[in-house]
């Protein structure tokens, strides 16, 4: 935060400290791999040749030709430029995570935001039935508008925008090296969070939520809205290389899946895995409709292997939208079955949910967690990962029959 403790008063977020970095090199591996940095042949149990990552071995002659590796492991992977290094989670925990209603309806009496150090960005779905308003007939005041499906990633690939693109994004928002940036939006922040979670991934150090977003500011509160949108002079903030100690990619995932497989599908990994999706998708009684969610159905339903359910509407307060005190939050998360001593993976269709259970996680527990966010738009839709099903049946497009 730019301004000093005296001034910000209650709600006042801390600035976060840098942390050292490695480079690394990523591979992506498709089918039956995704993206990890490293290779995993197949899934199912046998020697999958894998390399951790970084390693020269990742993206081997074998895989690269297309041909198949020792015995009859067959590969399936496809080089894919992912760059990134591990900063750890320091430049990323922060004392102060959330920003109260109370503490933005002063620094907006005080003035302009981006003199004070702030910016503050609207990050919302703007469904059709929605009961708050969309940003563009009225918002927040000095509130500027991002399109989470559009402007953090890249077309064609369900890849993120390179770093020197949201360099580029940063600055024309505004934002600077010591910037606050503080997020909001519907849906109790759902995207909000998921913004948040992309600014952290490229090293924007001061990001914080507004608690209870849009409903709380609009409904509860029943505070002002405004149609001007701001102009603000460009920042100038230069991202780094995504923290892939924030992101987790599938065959991180698959080798914990498969150690919860062999033990009959109970948790033993030493990683926890956190479905966030509904219980009935989690069950594998349902999946998505397709003339809704475009782009997100996947073939086959359940959930990860070991996988405990805790729906992300759990950790919020129903009548503010605000998260719930830290220790109810924890007490949630304990129940299902998460060890606190253990870090954390978190997923749910396409990654946006689970930020925001990274974000009660990471940001306000102060635990290490990732997000996987390929999801289970990845897995669903992959061939040869293991699935859980609740339901007693098969489910999905290659589950209506058969035994």
């Amino acid at each position: 935060m730019s301004t000093d403790e005296s001034t910000a008063g209650a709600g006042a977020p801390t600035p976060r400290k840098s942390a050292g970095r490695t480079a690394i090199a990523v591979v992506a591996a498709a089918a039956l791999a995704g993206t990890a940095g490293f290779v995993v042949a197949n899934s199912t149990g046998d020697d999958a040749g894998s390399t951790t990552a970084g390693s020269d071995t990742a993206g081997s002659d074998s895989a690269e030709s297309g041909g198949t590796g020792s015995g009859d492991t067959a590969t399936t992977v496809v080089a894919a430029d992912i760059p990134g290094e591990h900063r750890g989670f320091d430049e990323v925990h922060t004392e102060e995570p959330l920003a109260t209603t109370d503490w933005l309806a002063e620094r907006l009496e005080e003035g302009e935001l981006h003199e004070q150090g702030i910016v503050l960005l609207d990050v919302s779905e703007n469904l059709p039935s929605s009961e708050l308003t969309p940003y563009a007939e009225a918002h927040i005041p000095q509130a500027q508008y991002v399109e989470w499906s559009e402007e953090f990633t890249a077309p064609n690939t369900r890849e993120f925008i390179s770093a020197e693109e949201f360099t580029e994004l940063a600055q024309s928002l505004g934002i600077g090296e010591d910037s606050t940036v503080v997020l909001y939006g519907d849906n109790n922040n759902w995207f909000a969070a998921y913004a948040s979670w992309v600014f952290n991934l490229y090293g924007v150090e001061d990001v914080v939520l507004l608690d209870g977003g849009l409903h709380k500011w609009e409904l509860y509160d029943e505070r002002e809205l405004v149609e001007e949108v701001p102009s603000v002079p460009a920042g100038n903030f230069e991202a780094k290389p995504q923290n892939h100690d924030l992101r987790a990619f599938q065959p991180e995932v698959l080798e914990i899946a498969e150690q919860n497989t062999e033990a009959d599908g109970d948790a033993v990994a030493a990683v926890n895995l956190v479905d966030i999706r509904s219980a009935e998708e989690h069950d594998g009684e349902v999946g998505v409709d397709p003339d809704i969610f475009q782009g997100e159905g996947a073939a086959v339903w359940g959930h990860i292997p070991g996988s405990v359910n805790v729906t992300w509407t759990q950790i919020v307060d129903e009548e503010t939208g605000e998260f719930l005190p830290a220790e109810e939050i924890r007490s949630i998360y304990e129940e299902a079955g998460v060890d606190f001593d253990d870090p954390i993976i978190a997923y749910c269709r396409i990654g946006e949910r689970a930020s925001h259970t990274w974000y009660a996680l990471s940001q306000i527990l102060g635990e290490e967690v990732k997000v996987y966010d390929g999801s289970w738009s990845e897995w669903g839709n992959s061939v040869g990962v293991p699935v859980a099903n609740n339901s007693g049946e098969r489910a999905g497009l290659w589950g209506q029959s058969g035994d």
